[in-house]
């Protein structure tokens, strides 16, 4: 004969030992300014692919600009990134 209690006794879950955690202070900053670096970064880009396609620009000047728009790109993938990781951690 089985005993009652056994049956009916469910296991306690244990919210002490949750696997996420929180940002601390300085991830929240990191984040924060990231956040804002971004920004202005996907500024720039906008203004870059803007200037060139207006046809206005010098040689040198294209040249130039054809240069930082990938290293744009490469910087933006990299904060985008680490703004992603924590963002996953709010």
């Amino acid at each position: 004969m089985e005993n009652k209690e056994t049956v009916t006794k469910k296991p306690k879950a244990d919210y002490h030992h949750d696997e996420r955690r929180k940002m601390t202070f300085k991830e929240k900053r990191e984040f924060e300014a990231l956040t804002k670096e971004i920004e202005a970064l996907e500024q720039e880009k906008m203004q870059l692919e803007a200037d060139l396609c207006s046809g206005t620009l010098s040689v040198d000047e294209l040249t130039e600009k054809s240069k930082r728009l990938p290293l744009l790109n490469q910087e933006l993938d990299a904060k985008d990134m680490r703004w992603l990781e924590l963002s996953e951690l709010k």
